[in-house]
C-alpha cells in the first residue's frame, strides 16, 4: 500500500514543518515495514488545489491522508474532490483538530472514505491493518474510536528513525507533552482528556542531541504549559544548555508556575516566550474557565524582565463579557509590562471546545464556518469588534513588525498617552497614509505626534536607528541601507546608554548634526558608518 500523508501549512516558514504526518508515518514504518510505504508532504495555503493534487498524485498513491485545521480545512475539501475526481478509487482520510470535533459531521459531506479522530498513530496503525485484511470501509468506519496514547514514548521518533530529517526544514517542532492541565473554554487541547502526557527524558535528550547535530536554527517546542511541572522545566532548560546552546527555542507558558530560578535559567539561552494573558479582567477570564491576579500576574513577569529573558504575550478580543474598552484597559496592561512582542487574535468559537456549548447562553453571533469567528455579542457589538481587529492591526504595524521594544515607552511618556491611546492614532494615520516600508511610515506618524515640539527630531532617529538596525538583523543578506538622521546617532546611543531614557532630556543633550549613516553587519552587530549630509549627494566622506 503506497500512502502520501500531507499537510497543509499556513505559509512557508520555520514552523511550516510537517510533524503530525511524520509521526503517522513513523508509526506505520514500524508496524507495517514490508506491505506500507509512506510519503510525507508539504503543501501550502498559497497553492492552487489543483497544483496540490498534482503533487499528491505524482507517486500514484493508493491513498491519502490530510491534517485539517481551521485554517486548511476549505483547501482541503477542495484538494479531496479533485482527487475524487481523477482516480475515484483513491482512499482519502483525514485526522487534526477538525477532524477530531467533529468527525460524523464531516464524514457525512461525503468527500472523505475515513475520518480519524483523536490522536492518530495507534488508531492509524490498526485501520490500515485492517483494510490490508480485507475489512471493507463500513467495518472499518464501524471500528473507529478516538483515543489517546498514553505512552509518548512507546511511539517512534520521526526525527531519531529517518522519516524526517531537520536539515531539510529551516526550523523544527519539537513535542514535549500532549494534554493539557487546564480547561480554558475556548481551547480544543484539553477537551476529553485528563492532565498531561510527556516525553520522557531519554528520548528528549536523543532528539535534542539529533537538533544540535543536523545544525538546527530554531525549535518550536509543542507544549503549551511546559512550566506546569517547573522541575521537569528547569532539567529540560539545563539540558538545552549542555546539549543545544547555540538553539533559538520558542516556549509557551503559564505565568503562575514562573520563579527567580526559572526565568533566570531562560535568560541563559537563547529563547522566546510566549505567555497567554488573553485578559486582564478576572471577571471576562472566569467566563471561559481562567482567571488572572493582575498584580501576581505582573511580579512573575518582572522577574523575566530582570533576568533579561524574551517574552511577549497573547491576547484575545470579544471575550464573552468583555467590551471595547476593556480590551482597551487589556492593552493598557499588556503594554505596561514592556513585552517584546504581543499577538492579538479575535475570539473564535471552535467546533468541539466548551466555548461551543456556552457560546448561545454568552449571545455570541459567530461564523458557523472555519475561522468560526465572533462577529458580535451583547457587550461587543460588530461596530467595536471592527474597531478591536483596527487596533490589533496597529498593534502589529507599530510594535511587532516596527521593532518598537527599545523606544515605545520613552516616547509614550513623552507623548503622555496611554498605549491603546497611540494604537488608536497610529490605525488613524496609517489608513490615511498608506506607506509600504513599516520604519517611514513610523517616522511620519511620531513627525505628526510631536510637530512642532523639539523631541520630534530624536524621536524620528530613535524610530529609523532601530527600524533599520532590527530589519538588517533579521535579513542578514540585504545589502547596506543608507538612512538620513538629525544627530549622530553613535551620540545618540551612548546617551541611552548611559541611562538617559527621557526624551526632553535627549533633545537637550543631543546637539544637531544632520549626517546620513551607512548600515553593515559585522558578525552578529550592526556597525553604523557616517556620512556627511552635506556630502552624502556626491558620494559623502566616510566619517566612522
Amino acid at each position: 500500500m503506497q500512502l502520501v500523508l500531507a499537510a497543509i501549512h499556513l505559509e512557508a516558514s520555520p514552523r511550516a514543518v510537517p510533524l503530525g504526518p511524520a509521526m503517522l508515518a513513523s508509526a506505520l514504518k514500524r508496524a507495517c515495514p514490508d506491505t506500507v510505504q509512506t510519503r510525507v508532504l508539504d503543501l501550502f495555503l498559497q497553492q492552487s488545489a489543483a497544483e496540490c493534487a498534482d503533487q499528491i498524485l505524482a507517486s500514484d498513491p493508493d491513498g491519502v491522508g490530510l491534517s485539517l485545521y481551521v485554517w486548511n480545512r476549505a483547501l482541503g475539501r477542495e484538494i479531496a474532490l479533485i482527487l475524487r475526481a481523477r482516480k475515484p478509487s483513491l482512499l482519502l482520510f483525514a485526522g487534526g483538530a477538525e477532524a477530531s470535533a467533529d468527525p460524523a459531521g464531516m464524514l457525512a459531506e461525503g468527500w472523505l472514505d475515513l475520518v480519524l479522530p483523536g490522536e492518530g498513530e495507534e488508531l492509524l496503525v490498526a485501520v490500515v491493518g485492517a483494510l490490508l485484511r480485507g475489512d471493507s470501509l463500513d467495518v472499518v468506519r464501524r471500528g473507529i474510536r478516538p483515543g489517546l496514547v498514553q505512552d509518548l514514548g512507546s511511539l517512534p521518533s520521526p526525527y531519531l528513525d529517518g522519516t524526517l530529517d531537520p536539515s531539510a526544514y529551516s526550523g523544527m517542532l519539537w513535542e514535549l507533552s500532549r494534554g493539557c492541565p487546564f480547561r480554558c473554554d475556548f481551547c480544543f487541547e484539553s477537551r476529553g482528556t485528563a492532565g498531561t502526557r510527556r516525553v520522557p527524558m531519554d528520548r528528549v535528550q536523543a532528539e535534542l542531541r539529533h537538533f544540535e547535530a543536523c545544525c538546527v536554527s530554531q525549535v518550536f517546542v509543542l507544549d503549551p504549559t511546559f512550566n506546569f511541572d517547573p522541575r521537569q522545566a528547569k532539567a529540560i532548560l539545563r539540558l538545552i544548555a549542555a546539549e543545544a546552546p547555540a538553539i533559538h527555542f520558542f516556549f509557551e507558558l503559564r505565568s503562575e508556575f514562573i520563579d527567580e530560578e526559572l526565568a533566570e535559567l531562560f535568560a541563559s539561552l537563547r529563547c522566546t516566550l510566549q505567555i497567554g494573558l488573553q485578559s486582564a479582567d478576572d471577571a471576562v477570564l472566569r467566563r471561559i474557565s481562567r482567571t488572572i491576579d493582575p498584580e501576581d500576574f505582573e511580579a512573575k513577569v518582572l522577574l523575566l524582565h530582570e533576568a533579561g529573558a524574551t517574552y511577549g504575550f497573547d491576547l484575545i478580543y470579544g471575550l464573552p463579557g468583555d467590551t471595547l474598552a476593556g480590551f482597551r484597559a487589556s492593552l493598557d496592561f499588556t503594554f505596561s509590562l514592556a513585552p517584546n512582542h504581543v499577538d492579538i487574535f479575535p475570539l473564535s468559537v471552535l467546533p468541539g471546545t466548551r466555548l461551543q456549548d456556552t457560546a448561545p447562553g454568552f449571545g455570541l453571533q459567530h461564523l458557523s464556518e472555519t475561522p468560526y469567528t465572533v462577529l458580535a455579542s451583547p457587550t461587543f457589538s460588530a461596530a467595536d469588534m471592527a474597531a478591536a481587529a483596527e487596533l490589533a492591526a496597529a498593534c502589529d504595524r507599530l510594535y511587532n513588525l516596527g521593532r518598537a521594544v527599545p523606544w515605545f515607552a520613552l516616547l509614550l511618556e513623552a507623548l503622555d498617552l496611554s498605549p491603546s491611546e497611540l494604537f488608536e492614532r497610529f490605525a488613524a494615520f496609517s489608513g490615511a497614509h498608506p506607506e509600504p516600508d513599516t520604519t517611514t511610515l513610523q517616522v511620519a506618524f511620531f513627525d505628526h505626534c510631536f510637530q512642532g515640539r523639539g523631541e520630534g527630531p530624536v524621536a524620528a532617529d530613535l524610530v529609523t536607528y532601530f527600524g533599520r538596525s532590527g530589519a538588517l538583523l533579521e535579513a542578514p543578506d540585504a545589502l547596506p541601507c543608507l538612512a538620513s538622521f538629525h544627530h549622530d546617532p553613535h551620540v545618540l546611543l551612548e546617551l541611552l546608554g548611559s541611562g538617559v531614557t527621557d526624551l526632553g532630556q535627549l533633545a537637550s543633550l543631543l546637539p544637531e548634526h544632520p549626517c546620513q549613516a551607512r548600515f553593515d553587519l559585522e558578525g552578529e552587530e550592526v556597525c553604523l558608518h557616517l556620512i556627511e549630509a552635506d556630502a552624502a549627494g556626491a558620494g559623502g566622506d566616510l566619517l566612522r
